[in-house]
């Protein structure tokens, strides 16, 4: 099965985890020896060095062929993303024609067209491979500068009173472990870890890829105007666009001088795409997307009234808000888990506990949350099964919103016959779908793994380990969906290999090697589930 945009950036934070954590074991493993006057730190130094040039050369060796792994997976991912832009256009203009769209006779396309898209594919793909290669070489080479930082600042912090060993250590690796293995630098000085700019750059290029795809398509067809669709929660730097009609000259062929084309169906001028996006449409990992306008079919609308620009600005801030909490979370957890001393590590799992509950502030559902929840392509599902999950996800949301206090809310939908059941209430931190009549005959007679249980999370969580006891526990269930109140979606699938007591087992496991850490658990579980048949997106 071929890795998602998701799977590949989960493999390259599991590449930054894995030198990390090899770094502190070498310090821990290595300690520098306590004597009467002191710690050894000369000796200690010298071993870490030795340490180092071995670490160096294991990381090289082990890491190369895995980034090749991923670099092939990611051009695989491209061309795929290129190859359903275009289909799914063919279905929109065929789908345009049924509803009476006239369409000019359709374009013979001759074999310079075909080459001059591939080049285009071709350099889009190099590009994003050859950057990928950078930022890989990149954290290696971050990895080595940092642990050779740590082995002489950990001197520095013991003479100036750092006490133990341990703290030493500590205060050494606390600024690498805050940021994480931030190689890649920006134009404009900012600097990010390696998954985070794999995120941005395989999200982006995917992007341009599928609408390239859609723009060879519309050539076939003779037809350059698209219109913005207008979403729920534009970025900044596209809602001056969003709702309005443009002629695309940078995937469909289309012409104009300045700022401007005239569509030739309708004599009408539109403003050119390559101007938007010289203004800020379609920056690096914008959600905003594009859809071919059809004279006389389509409709546009770029107008917002005060009330929805309220909400998108409310929107933003809440998203904002989310978004720092999860870095800082991600950060204290960090430095929890690879801190030597006991005190330090409890001292940061704290702060990373009080940053999980700021995650999980209850947020309120907005109309543009609404219109925000897209169509997600969940594995083994119909593309109509898909639709109706997304139709489900705005009809949940807006009956929370509206019959709820935006509290959880929960449905079954019969993946068979594509009709769900009615919503089944529930509070701030929970709903118990069993309390519906309805509800609870299906969950037990329904076919094996013919349902969804799609329910909402107030607070922007992950599953929870209820969640997951439901999934578990009834074998009705195919699929478990969560729809945040900020409109976006996760799921998790049993697929062919979905196997009961060995779930059982991995859980046990997680519980153990966490304490019973509850959070931690679902956490290390959901990373690891694919393990026994159960897929996380």
């Amino acid at each position: 099965m071929a890795r998602s945009e998701y799977d590949i950036t989960t493999a390259f934070q599991r590449i930054e985890d894995e030198l990390i954590a090899s770094m502190i074991r070498n310090m821990d493993r290595h300690r520098a020896e306590e004597t009467a006057e002191g710690y050894e730190w000369s000796m200690w130094q010298t071993e870490q060095l030795k340490a180092l040039e071995k670490y160096k050369r294991d990381n090289q060796k082990k890491y190369q062929k895995q980034f090749r792994n991923l670099n092939t997976q990611i051009e695989d991912l491209i061309r795929e993303a290129r190859r359903k832009g275009g289909m799914d256009q063919e279905i929109q203009i065929l789908e345009a024609i049924k509803k009476g769209w006239e369409a000019p006779p359709r374009q013979k396309m001759t074999g310079e067209f075909f080459r001059l898209n591939n080049r285009k594919l071709e350099a889009l793909i190099e590009a994003t491979v050859k950057d990928m290669k950078k930022a890989e070489t990149a954290i290696l080479r971050k990895a080595n500068d940092d642990y050779r930082k740590a082995i002489f600042d950990a001197q520095v912090y013991a003479n100036s009173g750092a006490g133990t060993y341990e703290k030493a250590v500590d205060m050494a690796t606390k600024d690498m472990l805050s940021r994480g293995l931030n190689c890649v630098e920006y134009s404009n000085g900012a600097r990010h870890t390696l998954p985070d700019y794999a995120d941005m750059a395989i999200r982006t290029a995917n992007k341009r890829a599928y609408l390239q795809g859609e723009g060879e398509k519309r050539q076939e067809w003779d037809i350059h105007t698209v219109i913005m669709a207008k979403r729920g929660n534009p970025c900044p730097k596209c809602l001056p666009f969003v709702g309005k009609v443009l002629i695309d000259d940078v995937w469909s062929n289309g012409s104009g001088s300045g700022n401007k084309g005239t569509d030739p169906e309708t004599g009408k001028k539109y403003p050119l795409m390559s101007y938007a996006i010289s203004k800020g449409l379609y920056h690096p990992r914008c959600k905003d997307s594009h859809t071919t306008y059809f004279p006389g079919i389509s409709s546009a609308d770029d107008t917002w009234t005060q009330k929805e620009l309220e909400d998108i600005g409310l929107q933003n801030q809440q998203e904002a808000q989310q978004q720092y909490a999860e870095r800082q979370k991600e950060k204290y957890e960090r430095l929890s888990e690879y801190s030597l001393d006991t005190e330090n590590k409890e001292q940061w799992e704290k702060r990373a506990r009080l940053q999980q509950k700021n995650r999980g502030k209850k947020v309120f559902i907005t109309e543009q949350a609404i219109e925000k929840v897209r169509v997600i392509k969940i594995n083994e599902l119909t593309s109509e099964n898909n639709v109706f999950v997304q139709e489900t996800h705005k009809e949940l949301l807006k009956f929370a919103k509206d019959k709820n206090d935006s509290n959880e809310v929960a449905c079954i939908v019969n993946m068979l016959e594509n009709k769900r059941t009615n919503f089944v209430k529930g509070e701030r931190h929970g709903v118990d779908v069993d309390s519906d009549p309805d509800v609870y005959h299906l969950l037990r007679t329904a076919k094996p793994r013919s349902l969804i249980l799609c329910h909402n999370h107030p607070g922007l969580t992950d599953f929870s380990a209820n969640d997951i006891n439901v999934f578990m526990r009834y074998a009705t269930i195919k699929v478990m969906t969560i729809v945040t109140n900020q409109g976006g979606v996760k799921y998790i699938l049993k697929n062919e290999k979905f196997n009961y007591k060995e779930t059982i087992e991995l859980m046990k496991k997680c519980k153990a090697e966490n304490n019973d850490d509850r959070g931690k658990s679902i956490e290390q579980f959901l990373k690891e589930c694919h393990l026994v048949g159960i897929e996380a997106k």
